[in-house]
């Protein structure tokens, strides 16, 4: 029981609060392989490709752990099948890279939308952190990843086998730019900048104890001339409470602000957040604020965890209109060996309420995303693990043009043990 519950934490919490991207130190490697049915964007229309075979993607993950320094990294490697649409060929050339290609990206990578939501995962990244005193972290690298509060859940890396989409696959875009807009971007990571497109940074960050965290970060690509600093913040005053608040981009008019707060309740685990967005022009340029929370039930006598969650958006430009959305991510232990999950959710994009007034455009809506993500887990020993999943995606975009995508395969997962 004892590997379940490992895997089960795996699923539901974030890295510990001063840990990097892996939690502890040793190796995990993460083999996929799957096929489907997905969508190319060609010329901002959508071309259906029929059933192909993928291919497979080899993740390796490293931390080392020196004294006081610790050394984390990743590199994603894949044997993929050629993106040149073939018709009725199941599968074409091999090409093998270094990619940021995942099995998450051919259900998930749509028409235009920013880069923190069109279904790419990092090829790499490399973390270097010294600790000089064990309340001081000192951190430079391309994905620190450091966290103080929660945000919407997608479980995991991309190409991890229990990702799911991020707030039920609304794209960060205004109205017509993408085929279901209205993604919200919460700054709960202080070593990411939004505007920059890049997760990269030199950072720093004090906590004391498991009481209080404060850091800092300068994100990758600033100047001295424009220049940019990101900060974040948590207390953790009392059992039951944890509060967080970070600045994305500040000394700059484009900054986000962050709120969240974690409340353990006996029955259930409440997070809520809260983010604000600006943009250049923070109306017709899509500006926009968004909250949302997500409740985690453990039903311990059956090993069965819950943990729906909802959020909204909105615009400051009047006539875009609310995106919301709402899902459930689903983890059952049958035994020791067997795990059922799974994550479905419905999202509803914002509309540009000043298309009534144009002929072609007058039955434009926001367009509707239902995702569906079963997954099944073989536990074979407290290392390696084999997980089957299926994502299914029926998308209703804005000009109500209905695009169905899904994928299969198998996850092979190792770890090392201490």
């Amino acid at each position: 029981m004892k590997k379940i519950i490992a895997v089960a934490a795996a699923l539901l919490v974030s890295a510990a609060a001063w840990s990097q991207v892996m939690s502890e130190p040793g190796v995990k490697n993460t083999l996929s392989v799957s096929f489907g049915k997905s969508y190319l964007d060609n010329s901002a229309e959508y071309d259906p490709t029929g059933l192909r075979f993928f291919g497979f993607v080899d993740t390796v993950q490293t931390r080392i752990d020196i004294k006081k320094c610790t050394v984390d990294a990743m590199l994603n490697w894949g044997a993929l099948t050629n993106d040149e649409v073939v018709v009725g060929k199941f599968t074409d050339d091999f090409y093998f890279a270094n990619t940021k290609i995942t099995p998450f990206w051919y259900t998930n990578h749509y028409q235009d939308g920013t880069w923190w939501t069109n279904g790419y995962a990092e090829s790499y990244y490399v973390n270097f952190i010294y600790h000089p005193h064990k309340y001081w972290d000192l951190g430079m690298g391309t994905r620190l990843d450091w966290k103080v509060g929660p945000a919407p859940s997608y479980n995991g890396n991309l190409w991890e086998p229990f990702c799911h989409i991020v707030q039920g696959g609304l794209k960060d875009a205004i109205p017509g730019q993408a085929d279901v807009v209205g993604y919200t971007y919460y700054a709960n990571s202080y070593t990411a900048y939004y505007a920059g497109q890049t997760k990269s940074a030199l950072g720093i960050r004090f906590h004391y104890e498991d009481f209080i965290e404060i850091g800092g970060a300068i994100p990758s690509g600033v100047t001295t001339d424009k220049p940019v600093f990101n900060a974040g913040a948590k207390i953790h005053p009392a059992d039951f409470l944890t509060i967080s608040a970070g600045v994305d981009g500040l000394f700059r008019s484009t900054g986000n602000l962050y709120g969240g707060a974690t409340i353990a309740f006996k029955p259930f685990i409440l997070d809520a957040y809260l983010g604000i967005d600006y943009k250049e022009d923070n109306k017709e340029n899509g500006g926009r604020w968004g909250t949302g929370a997500a409740l985690t039930f453990n039903f311990s006598k059956i090993n069965l965890m819950l943990k729906p969650e909802a959020g909204f958006t909105f615009y400051t430009y009047a006539d875009y209109t609310m995106a919301s959305y709402g899902g459930i991510r689903v983890n059952w232990e049958l035994s020791d060996k067997i795990v059922l999950g799974g994550w479905s959710s419905l999202a509803f994009g914002s509309k540009n309420s000043a298309w009534e007034d144009v002929k072609e455009k007058e039955d434009y809506w926001g367009g509707s995303i239902f995702d569906l993500r079963p997954d099944f887990t073989w536990i074979m020993d407290k290392n390696n693990s084999f997980t089957a999943f299926l994502d299914f995606q029926h998308r209703n975009n804005y000009a109500h043009e209905i695009l169905n995508t899904w994928a299969t395969g198998v996850y092979w997962n190792y770890k090392s043990s201490k």
